[in-house]
């Protein structure tokens, strides 16, 4: 499997948890290349079979050369899981973010998954002829549901997700790939404190019937669910982790 922003929080979580599982895991990295090998140690150090990849995702040569790598390192079986979990959510308001701000969160939150996805597809296609299944998972946000202000470019990129999500589902569920979204809530991430600052978990609470701040593992469930043949007959679903707080 390939989990794009494997290097911390949730994508970390979820590479642990599939190589649990027995899962061959490619973690992906832009910039955080310590974190990357920090994953692929421990769960080399386990047992486990992993890789680290760097590719810029809005980037399709940078991507094409990661698929590249990934067809050597899956073989002959193809890759079975694709979770596009990177992703980029930096505050800004209509008036204060500026076009360039607007294009990198789109670039990284749409087109990331989109170039990803479309050079995955051979490989994919090639797991669900040898093992009867492949998935594509994607990770979306509460922001389009709630509205929050102070994030418009992601909100905006997170809506555009689904689109993409319930499009691919019908078109690739003819190969045998499923295709879903995950919707999580405030996740406590170093991203997320880093962003939010100090003293953000009461607010979330306040929102959440689960009086908890979601941690990455508690995703994990879930993306194993969807990866397994248990989900075979889900597609084209978003379904929403966050504790209660949409209540969609």
């Amino acid at each position: 499997m390939l989990v794009t922003g494997g290097s911390r929080g949730i994508g970390r979580a979820a590479c642990l948890g599939f190589a649990r599982e027995g899962a061959a895991v490619a973690v992906h990295y832009h910039r955080e290349r310590e974190g990357a090998e920090q994953t692929a140690a421990e769960i080399t150090g386990a047992g486990g079979r992993a890789t680290c990849l760097q590719a810029d995702v809005t980037d399709e040569d940078d991507v094409g050369r990661m698929m590249e790598a990934v067809g050597d390192f899956a073989g002959e079986s193809g890759l079975d899981v694709l979770f596009n979990n990177a992703g980029i959510y930096p505050p800004g308001s209509l008036e204060e973010v500026s076009i360039e701000d607007w294009d990198r969160v789109i670039a990284v939150n749409v087109r990331g998954p989109f170039l990803c996805t479309k050079a995955a597809l051979p490989l994919l296609r090639r797991a669900a002829v040898s093992t009867g299944r492949a998935r594509v998972v994607n990770i979306g946000s509460v922001m389009p549901y709630l509205g929050i202000p102070g994030f418009v470019h992601y909100a905006t990129a997170k809506a555009a997700l689904t689109g993409f999500t319930h499009s691919i589902a019908r078109e690739l569920a003819p190969d045998g790939i499923t295709v879903n979204c995950i919707v999580p809530s405030q996740v406590a991430t170093d991203t997320a404190h880093a962003i939010a600052g100090a003293g953000w978990e009461p607010g979330i609470l306040a929102q959440q019937a689960v009086q908890r701040v979601q941690q990455p593992e508690d995703l994990v469930g879930t993306l194993l669910f969807l990866a397994s043949p248990a989900s075979d007959f889900v597609t084209g679903q978003t379904i929403v982790l966050d504790g209660g707080r949409v209540l969609t």
